[in-house]
This record gives structure tokens, sequence and C-alpha cells, in this order.
């Protein structure tokens, strides 16, 4: 997700990846030859697979002595779920471990959380004030540091918190139990905005959440639909999607991002498929299918965009991230900002 607003990340830098990409090991067998990367479309690409990060563990040598006694190299990951970008570093959450993991550009876990700080934590953004953390099982938003260590907790006692996103002067927090946002104010108030519902401005189990200009943009999953409200007033303004499992359909929203030109990228858990769509809601193109291969998923879930063109996509069930680019140009849906 995007940090906005006096709690704006550290400025977002390039990731140079050094891995091949066409290993999820980040080894090549040069008795293969490459298969061509995924674009899509693949006649006028907008979007390209770039590589996937190294996901075993590498902890001085770990992995090196495990192939040596014949052991298959271990996961980083359990259950990864949610993503955003703390300069060239990517933080990931992983709520089958009950913990945060921070990668460097090769995709090596540098440092990870304590234990027994989290239990199932979720939804993650990365804030001027450090990163924020949305722990459904226990209730409660945390505020890390950039070495991964528990500052503070900005709320607790919340019905299953998902999806966080930097907003001007605090934290939007998805209260997916009481079908609800919650703005927490650096001043230390708190804003409510909707009830269940399908109405506009009303959810029904929503998961998901983005910032971007003066709209949150939320994925109103058991509504299955995305919908854009205004930060101010909280009203609905715009909403789209629908159940199915038809291209350009939402029937498991997971996540979403809007990118520099406008578009909302959606992740599907059920559908295994990133959509993007205009902000009137117009479908415009697919990205992966089901699979384990480059640029396919596995029940993907968070979604995050770099400044410059990279997207992070968590592939849960693969236990790895994506990284995709953005090759779109000015007249995709609006002008780069």
């Amino acid at each position: 997700m995007r940090s906005h607003g006096i709690l704006r990340g550290a400025a977002l830098v390039g990731l140079a990846m050094t891995m091949a990409s066409g290993c999820r090991t980040g080894q090549v067998d040069s008795n293969v030859e490459r298969t061509r990367e995924p674009a899509w479309p693949p006649e006028d690409p907008r979007v390209r697979f770039e590589r996937v990060l190294l996901t075993e563990r590498d902890v001085i040598g770990s992995k090196f002595f495990a192939r040596l006694a014949g052991k298959p190299p271990q996961p980083l990951f359990e259950r990864p779920f949610g993503v955003a970008w703390h300069g060239e570093d990517l933080v990931v959450t992983d709520p089958g471990a009950g913990r945060i993991v921070r990668l460097e550009r090769a995709g090596k876990m540098i440092r990870r959380s304590s234990p027994n700080v989290l239990s199932g934590p979720i939804g993650v953004d990365v804030c001027a004030a450090g990163i924020v953390v949305a722990d459904a099982r226990s209730g409660r938003v945390g505020l890390f540091d950039d070495q991964l260590r528990l500052v503070r907790w900005l709320a607790e006692d919340l019905q299953r918190p998902t999806g966080v996103a930097c907003v001007p002067e605090g934290v939007a927090v998805v209260e997916t139990g009481a079908h609800r946002l919650v703005i927490l104010m650096e001043d230390g108030s708190v804003r409510l905005i909707g009830q269940r519902g399908n109405a506009s401005g009303e959810f029904n189990f929503p998961t998901a959440i983005t910032f971007d200009g003066d709209s949150l943009w939320v994925g109103d999953t058991l509504n299955f639909r995305i919908q854009m409200i205004d930060i101010q007033t909280g009203k609905g303004e715009e909403r789209f999607g629908r159940i199915g499992d038809a291209p350009g359909e939402t029937p498991r929203i997971k996540d979403l991002a809007v990118d520099a030109f406008g578009r909302v990228w959606v992740s599907d858990a059920y559908l295994d498929v990133v959509s993007l769509f205009d902000t009137s809601g117009n479908y415009l193109m697919g990205v992966g299918q089901k699979g384990s291969q480059d640029g396919q998923f596995s029940f993907p879930t968070g979604i995050a965009i770099h400044s410059d063109g990279r997207v992070a996509v968590v592939d849960s069930l693969n236990r790895r991230v994506q990284i995709l680019r953005i090759e779109g140009r000015e007249d995709d849906s609006r002008a780069t900002r």
C-alpha cells in the first residue's frame, strides 16, 4: 500500500534485484532454456513479470548445511499475507508464523519480529512514524520500528483488524469483524466509518484498504465489490465489482492498490489472479493465472506498488513474493503524477 500525509513513509527508491527470475531459489539450471517472461496483455504489454524473490531460509549458512545433509531447503514463510515497500526492502506479514519479516533486495531475510509479539499479522503499511501492522488474531494494531521492534500498540480490542493504510495525520484500519473502518488519528482521536450493509458506504466483512489522494479504496469482500470512500465525509463515492468467476469479477478480494496511472489493482484469492480496473470500475485486464510457475499465483493476497513501477504481490500458498513491473503509459487512465 502507498503511504501518504504526515505518516508518509521513507522515500521509496529503486529495487535492484540480483537473483534470476526463472527459479524460486534464485538459481538457474543452465540446461533448461528459459521461457519468455509473461507479459500482460502479450500483444501490447502494460505489465510484465520481473522475478520471484528468494524465499528460503538463509541464516549463517544454514541452507548450505541443510543441503549438505540432504535435507530440502526450508521455506522462509509459512503463510505470507501482507506486503509493503520500505525503501529498497519489503516488509511481509506471515500470520502462519505469527511474525513480520523484512527482506532485502535479493529476497533474503535481514530481520524478523520477536516471537510472541504478534499472533496473526495481516495488513502492513510503512508510515513516517514507523511500520504499522494489524494483528487480526489479537485484535490489535501495532507500531514497529525499522528493526521490527514493537514501539507501542496503537489500538486494542478491535474485532479482527485486517487491512491498514497510512492517511494524513493518522492510520486507517479495516475492522473486519465490526464491518467498518477505524481512523486512528495522531492526536489520539478515533473516527469510525461505516456499518454492516450493502448500501453505499456500508460494508460486509471488508478486508483490504489503500489511500489515494483524498479517498480510501476498500475491498468490501463479502459484498464482492470495491468501494471508494471520501476520507473527509466518510461517504461512498464509487463502487464496482460482483460475485462470479469470469474475468473482471471479484469473488474473493484480498488486497488492492492504486498505481500512478490511476489503475486499481485487486488480488483475488478465488480466481488466483490480479485484476486491473480504472477508477470508474471498468475492467482493464487480468494478470496471472492459477499455478506455481513464474507469473502464476496460488491464493494471491498482499499488493504493494513502488514509485518506480515495481509491484510486489504475495503469492501466499506458493509461499513467495513475486515482482511485476508496470509498463503502462499516460493514456492508460490518467497521467503520471
